[in-house]
C-alpha cells in the first residue's frame, strides 16, 4: 500500500512538473503578427470574410506512443484582433 501512494505521488509531482503548451500564451486582442511571434509558426487562412478571418497552426504533438498525433490550433480574428481559439488534435492515417 505504501509503494502504491508513493509512486502516486511520483506521477503526480512529474505532471506538475510538465511545461505550458504555444496556447497557454495567447492572450485576447493581439493581432495576427503578434501570434505568429507568440507561437513562432506562420498562420496558415483557413475561412472566413475581412473582418472575420480564421486561421490555423498545425504541428506534431508530443504525446507519447505509437500513434502519430497532429495539433492543430484554429484562431479566430476579428476586426484584426484575436477574439478566440481552440485546440484540436487529430490522428495522421497509419500506413501498414
Amino acid at each position: 500500500m505504501r509503494r502504491s501512494i508513493v509512486i502516486a505521488c511520483i506521477w503526480w509531482l512529474a505532471g506538475c512538473a510538465v511545461t505550458g503548451t504555444y496556447n497557454d500564451q495567447l492572450v485576447f486582442g493581439m493581432t495576427p503578427q503578434e501570434v505568429e511571434q507568440v507561437i513562432g509558426a506562420p498562420l496558415t487562412y483557413l475561412s472566413g470574410r475581412p473582418g472575420s478571418e480564421r486561421y490555423y497552426v498545425e504541428r506534431p504533438s508530443t504525446v507519447p506512443g505509437i500513434y502519430a498525433v497532429d495539433a492543430r490550433l484554429v484562431l479566430q480574428f476579428r476586426r484584426g484582433h484575436l477574439s478566440g481559439w481552440r485546440r484540436d488534435w487529430q490522428m495522421r492515417p497509419y500506413w501498414f
